[in-house]
């Protein structure tokens, strides 16, 4: 690394604006908006946890600063007035909204045991509500009703009861009331389709979104999911009603050609089902993948920018839907071709959880391709016997172990490219500034 001139600098250590480089090491000697100073704590590299009012701290983005450089007029003159920091630019409309959430949209849920016993026990007195009042002779009426006031409770809970188990339990009483009046206010003759879907979802994203139940992650992680509902039931609706249209017009040789008859294993007799159970499965997997696909890069952007509360919510949505997709469009791409997908599925939400330091998420995706490649090499094997068996879970564990340790000299060597064609960047934060 060469060596840099002596002179003012950008803080390294966070407590003021500038300190003294004298061409060999970092001094006490500091300096705010051209004030100089002496550091009452010297030139140590230990970083108070309470840092003084006077500290610096550059804003996110700005290139000037990105490698520990003060913006100012003259570098060597510790007197010279530094031009104010500029304010972080105000970003669009996404992230305006989400800063007015605070720590909700920044800050991952705390996890407790008695907010998370008084939520289930929300749910649980929600639902005993209903089936109490509504009894055994059920009206979308009466539904509809109960869970509106049920929803209105709630509500007021959380407007006005400060107690945390409180308020848990009535985020509890929503997760019931939502839809169980989207389906009421929507279902007709035992069917609703992607309405019910769609009410239900606008429902959980409008209770995200405004005062009372603002920030809860399990309403937006509930909504997404539906929001994906909406589209898988589009396809299905979409699939069957051509199937019926076949049958009204005696056109069955089309029929039998688009929408394959599925046979039963016998212990119900032969049954048609609609194409939405058979050949739309591959359909609906694709929506289910495709979906968890847009969630978890929206997971990932959100990590990115340390809105980690909101990216809660979105990384269980793409989680379950990765997780259904996978297991839809499994039959569909055959003995092998399933098994691989399913891995490919589980790195990419195991990258998703390891980038966004979700331990959780990480572990499921590694549960989930661990699943799959058991399965591929199963599929290729074909054991006969449990010693077999034993030697599948032998090879699939060895190439588990091994595949990491191959993967991180490539992970090191591509890092290490790209420094290279960066410069050559301090390897800490306390370095010396780079000429």
């Amino acid at each position: 690394m060469a060596e840099q001139a002596a002179g003012w600098y950008n803080d390294p250590y966070g407590r003021f604006q500038q300190r003294h480089w004298d061409g060999t090491a970092w001094t006490e000697h500091v300096a705010t908006n051209g004030v100089q100073q002496v550091d009452p704590m010297g030139a140590s590299t230990v970083v108070p946890f309470a840092t003084p009012a006077s500290a610096f701290r550059s804003p996110a983005g700005d290139a000037r600063t990105a490698h520990g450089f003060a913006t100012s007029a003259d570098l060597s003159d510790p007197n010279a007035q530094a031009p104010l920091p500029q304010p972080p630019a105000e970003g669009n409309l996404v992230t305006r909204f989400l800063d007015g959430m605070g720590d909700d949209a920044r800050l991952r849920p705390r996890p407790s045991l008695r907010t998370a016993l008084a939520g289930i026990g929300g749910v649980m007195v929600a639902a005993g509500l209903l089936i109490a009042i509504v009894g055994e002779n059920a009206s979308r009426g009466k539904l509809a009703g109960v869970s509106l006031v049920l929803l209105l409770a709630a509500l007021v809970l959380r407007l006005l009861v400060k107690i945390p188990e409180v308020q848990a339990a009535a985020v509890g009483m929503a997760v019931v009331a939502i839809p169980t009046f989207a389906g009421a206010a929507t279902i007709s003759d035992g069917s609703g389709g992607a309405l019910t879907y769609l009410l239900g979802a606008a429902l959980f994203l409008a209770a995200w979104a405004l005062k009372g139940f603002r920030g809860r992650t399990l309403l937006l992680g509930l909504g997404l999911l539906t929001m994906v509902g909406v589209f898988s039931t589009l396809i299905s609706d979409v699939s069957q009603d051509k199937c019926e249209t076949y049958i009204e017009d005696n056109d069955f040789d089309r029929y039998f050609e688009e929408c394959q008859s599925y046979v039963s294993d016998g212990s119900a007799g032969n049954l048609f089902l609609p194409n939405s159970i058979t050949d739309n499965l591959g359909d609906q997997g694709i929506v289910y993948l495709v979906s968890a696909a847009v969630l978890l890069a929206a997971t990932w952007w959100l990590d990115r920018r340390g809105y980690h509360g909101t990216g809660t919510g979105t990384v269980v949505a793409g989680l379950i839907s990765a997780v259904a997709g996978a297991a839809l469009l499994a039959d569909e791409f055959g003995d092998t071709g399933g098994p691989i997908m399913v891995v490919v599925v589980g790195v990419l939400v195991c990258l998703v959880g390891a980038h966004g330091a979700r331990r959780s998420t990480t572990w499921w995706g590694a549960l989930l391709a661990s699943i799959g490649a058991v399965a591929f090499v199963a599929v290729q094997w074909e054991p006969q016997s449990v010693s077999s068996t034993g030697g599948v879970a032998i090879v699939t564990g060895a190439v588990l172990i091994v595949a990491p340790l191959i993967g991180a000299p490539l992970r090191r060597a591509l890092a290490q490219r790209a420094d290279d064609g960066d410069g050559d960047p301090p390897t800490g934060a306390f370095d010396p500034p780079v000429a």
